[in-house]
């Protein structure tokens, strides 16, 4: 699965082009304390940024800092789709059930800054791994210890008709796909308690458990990601060894899915989002 993953990787740029667009906010918080706390209401999950409206110009003279991106669908028999499907097919518990029930694939054209920025964390965390006392963790060294992840919500706004682009996201508050996107995972709850990011395609993160109830037309979805891992601690370790690591991991009883905890948003890079029937 993972050979497949780079070769698709290495094919695509997940770069947006200047006319394709919705806002994503550039600015990142630099915390790395973990700390796991459930959300309590609505209201508390949606960023501030998320919920300014700001005019897109196509004017400017460096599209590159330009914080847009685009959604764009791939349709059945996309080679790239193929792909995706293959991948969620093989991180599902029942894969020849899995694939009947995508929906859509929205491929996520990120900005060059945005990838910029997910590249200079990676320098980061390679830098302070050569000077760090985690020498030890080659893979870090070299990539950043870079995997592939899944991050499991729901998405209200699956009921529009399919588009060649989808260049908007929906201003509901309880669709997890579009606050994600347009946050670029710094919302109100991945502050808290961080990003929970999974092994497994058919895993929910905690924050889209509780808005899922009592509400209509919500479908389940999926963010394949590229993730910064870096230096990874155990869940079983000394909380205060958690803090030394970029990220923490923690397993599933009777699963064998795995949780991967990150703190910065800048470590994660959404490139695909695979909606379920």
């Amino acid at each position: 699965m993972y050979a497949i993953w780079v070769s698709l990787k290495e094919n695509l740029s997940c770069r947006s082009k200047l006319t394709d667009a919705i806002c994503r906010p550039e600015k990142i918080g630099k915390h790395r304390k973990f700390i796991f706390k459930k959300e309590n209401s609505e209201s508390e999950l949606v960023h501030p940024m998320e919920r300014t409206s700001v005019r897109v110009g196509f004017q400017a003279k460096s599209p590159s800092k330009l914080p847009f991106l685009c959604q764009t669908e791939l349709n059945t028999g996309d080679p790239s789709r193929n792909i995706i499907e293959m991948i969620i097919r093989a991180a599902s518990t029942y894969p020849s059930q899995h694939c009947k029930k995508i929906k859509r694939v929205l491929r996520v054209n990120n900005s060059a800054n945005t990838v910029e920025r997910f590249e200079k964390y990676r320098e980061t965390v390679k830098n302070r791994t050569r000077e760090g006392q985690h020498k030890q963790n080659l893979r870090t060294t070299v990539d950043g210890n870079e995997l592939l992840q899944f991050y499991g919500t729901t998405m209200n706004c699956c009921s529009r008709k399919p588009s060649k682009k989808v260049s908007d996201t929906c201003k509901d508050p309880t669709c997890r796909v579009c606050r994600v996107i347009q946050s670029g995972f710094n919302t109100a709850y991945t502050r808290k308690n961080g990003i929970r990011l999974s092994t497994s395609s058919e895993e929910v993160s905690e924050d889209a458990i509780g808005f899922a109830e009592g509400k209509k037309n919500l479908k389940r979805a999926v963010v394949v990601c590229r993730t910064i891992a870096g230096t990874v601690a155990n869940a079983i370790d000394d909380e205060k060894s958690w803090e030394e690591h970029d990220s923490v991991r923690i397993g599933r009883l009777y699963s064998e899915a795995e949780y991967l905890i990150v703190q910065n948003p800048s470590a994660v890079l959404p490139c695909f989002v695979v909606v379920f029937n």
